[in-house]
């Protein structure tokens, strides 16, 4: 009855006796319970700094500059500010929106990067991963989701051993290369992003049952991956304009996937060069700093921002509800007479996401028509990546399109997204059906 009261990858307090001690591939203990309940860790009331608070007063003109310059100024540890910005924003966003509510409904936000730089990248996931609630880095030789044992020291039956996706649950699990998994993993990582479960199959005759049994788990993470674009997948580069090389991937997995970032870098040379000084100036003076910008924050200040926003209940404005709908039947029309693309419902729930957690960052509780917009520029550039440009044209690093160094790189940044906004509504406007209803023409 105790066991049955459990669910794998959850907190529980077990009252009893250590009855075994033995050392597996991990090291294992066996307890005797008296008595199992279920623990939910103490959430204590994080406070956002100040060097935060100053920077929402000192943004407050604008709905986007403040998770700009959060984005902006993000890792430093690991990469110099300016490189991999739309790729920070995304970490941010997802490390917010991955959560359980009071209700039980889990929300996650999966992301693939595309890139040919896959050690820096994997560096920074990895520090942004230490900043979650709860965050697992899988080895790829490592189980991912569930295996089976006969226990030795009870009854005989079988034992379930969870993988570090149901050990990730309510956080994140980081999968790291793609490329370094057999495709039947990677068949196996598919269909867990698209079901959300995951299946573990108990032969009867071997574990001292009359009857096969067939268990499902929820998998209630978020999965973060990589995938080397340098590792040449046969597909044509330019077959549909605006579509990446996806390394050795199928369309198919990376489809499962909420949202694709590209990182390439628009410098070229002069990234590599900044990413270098950075690396060896981090390595020779650690702790000193290396920019000038007013603005620089610990990692323990981002992690109580993570925190407090994870906290906000928001809600969706009426406008900003439009736009996300408009937009989804305005390019599911498109794409699908044009592309032979199906935009699925899961589309809809992405967009939410991204436009709830752009507001949480902001440390705002209603969704405003500004959010959605951030939301519809990541996802039109994550499908664009998967399947090709449509009729909204936007540039490929649509959220980050100049350099943040000064006052008027925000300007700048400001002045295109509210150009891209209005393209937005235009796209709207000409292709959803019944947009004239709730958009008009000027």
């Amino acid at each position: 009855e105790l066991c049955n009261s459990m669910r794998i990858g959850r907190f529980y307090r077990v009252l009893g006796i250590p009855a075994h001690v033995h050392q597996w591939p991990n090291v294992t203990w066996s307890v005797e319970a008296n008595s199992v309940q279920l623990w939910e860790p103490e959430c204590d009331c994080h406070k956002v700094s100040g060097s935060f608070q100053e920077l929402l007063k000192a943004t407050a003109c604008s709905p986007w500059r403040f998770s700009a310059i959060v984005a902006h100024c993000f890792g430093l540890d690991v990469a110099p500010p300016g490189l991999y910005n739309t790729l920070k924003l995304s970490l941010l966003l997802s490390l917010v929106q991955t959560r359980r509510d009071a209700k039980e409904t889990f929300y996650s936000l999966d992301l693939l990067v595309a890139t040919t730089d896959t050690l820096i990248l994997d560096r920074l996931m990895t520090y942004s991963l230490s900043l979650a609630c709860r965050g697992v880095r899988h080895q790829a030789s490592g189980e991912l989701f569930a295996s089976l044992s006969r226990d030795e020291h009870g009854a005989g039956t079988a034992n379930i051993h969870a993988g570090s996706a149901l050990l990730a649950t309510g956080g994140i699990c980081m999968l790291g290369d793609l490329g370094c998994y057999k495709k039947d993993r990677l068949d196996s990582i598919q269909s867990v992003l698209e079901s959300h479960t995951v299946s573990v199959f108990i032969p009867g005759k071997k574990y001292g049952e009359d009857a096969d049994q067939q268990l499902s788990f929820p998998v209630q993470c978020s999965f973060w991956a990589l995938t080397d674009i340098s590792r040449r997948s046969g597909r044509t580069d330019c077959a549909v304009l605006g579509t990446a090389e996806m390394g050795s991937l199928p369309l198919q997995l990376a489809d499962a996937f909420g949202l694709v970032i590209q990182c390439r870098d628009r410098v070229g040379e002069e990234a590599v060069l900044a990413q270098t000084v950075h690396t060896l100036q981090r390595a020779v003076q650690p702790g000193k700093p290396q920019y000038s910008s007013s603005w620089e924050f610990s990692s323990q200040e981002y992690q109580e921002l993570i925190a407090h926003a994870q906290s906000l209940q928001v809600e969706l404005s009426p406008v900003a509800e439009k736009i996300i709908h408009g937009y989804y039947m305005a390019s599911r029309r498109v794409r699908t007479q044009s592309q032979s693309v199906n935009m699925s419902v899961a589309s809809i729930k992405l967009l939410i996401s991204l436009a709830e957690a752009h507001c949480k960052l902001c440390l705002r509780t209603c969704v405003l028509e500004e959010d959605a917009v951030i939301a519809v520029l990541l996802c039109e550039n994550s499908v664009t990546l998967k399947h090709g440009a449509s009729a909204l044209i936007i540039p490929p690093d649509a959220v980050f399109p100049c350099d943040l160094g000064d006052v008027d790189g925000l300007h700048r940044r400001d002045a295109t997204l509210d150009e891209l906004h209005q393209n937005i509504l235009r796209f709207i406007y000409t292709y959803a059906p019944g947009a004239d209803t709730y958009i008009a023409e000027e």
